[in-house]
């Protein structure tokens, strides 16, 4: 099992770091022999990956990269957005004043991060998960947030492939403290809307740049 997931979660780093794009293909052989394991636990990791939305495994062929269309992009991040959404809504009539401020915490170091300098995204990408990790913790409903941390991955995945965490970086900070304010003064339907419209806007800008790349991208 510890083999599976170290086999699951390194294919996902290299999604991540785009050594695999949109419609490459993943060759098992070519892992297998750069990693010393079988076929099996990395047909297992790659299944997984196939049902959280990463790839597409067929018979016969192989397994390659998903290429999504704008518009499953926005369809994924209406469902993302709307479970987050819930979430701060829940965070607003559950969280202690404790974890109001170490959200605001957080917040204040995104905030802090020069958006024109570029090596500021993979830390704006740590502090995103904090936020949001924070954000969750704060609901007190680990089923709904364990499913949404799911939809974090692959909405990782599709802004590392497309537009890059630098592209929203200027615009982040604002979104998540109208979160904040709302959570603060205890308004359940403000929070919700307010992460909505979070989540929202990161899917305009990853729908975006979807739609500018070349076809041969």
């Amino acid at each position: 099992m510890a083999k599976k997931n170290h086999l699951y979660q390194e294919i996902l780093q290299r999604l991540f770091r785009c050594q695999y794009r949109f419609g490459d293909r993943i060759l098992v052989k070519e892992i297998g022999e750069e990693m010393g394991v079988s076929r099996h636990p990395i047909m297992t990791a790659l299944y997984k990956l196939q049902e959280r939305g990463f790839v597409t495994i067929t018979a016969q062929v192989g397994c390659e990269v998903v290429t999504p269309t704008p518009e499953s992009i926005q369809d994924f991040y209406r469902m993302f957005a709307l479970t987050e959404g819930l979430i701060a809504e829940l965070a607003a009539n559950r969280a202690s004043a404790a974890e109001i401020a170490r959200l605001r915490l957080i917040n204040a170091q995104i905030e802090a991060l020069d958006p024109a300098d570029p090596a500021n995204a993979d830390a704006y990408r740590q502090l995103n998960v904090a936020f949001h990790t924070a954000l969750h913790a704060m609901a007190q409903s680990p089923l709904v947030c364990g499913r949404q941390l799911a939809n974090f991955e692959l909405s990782d995945f599709f802004i590392v492939q497309t537009c890059g965490f630098g592209a929203h970086l200027d615009h982040v900070a604002g979104e998540h403290q109208a979160v904040i304010d709302a959570i603060a003064v205890r308004q359940p339907e403000q929070a919700n809307a307010a992460a909505r419209e979070h989540i929202d806007s990161v899917s305009r800008t990853v729908a975006a740049a979807l739609g500018a790349r070349p076809e041969s991208a």
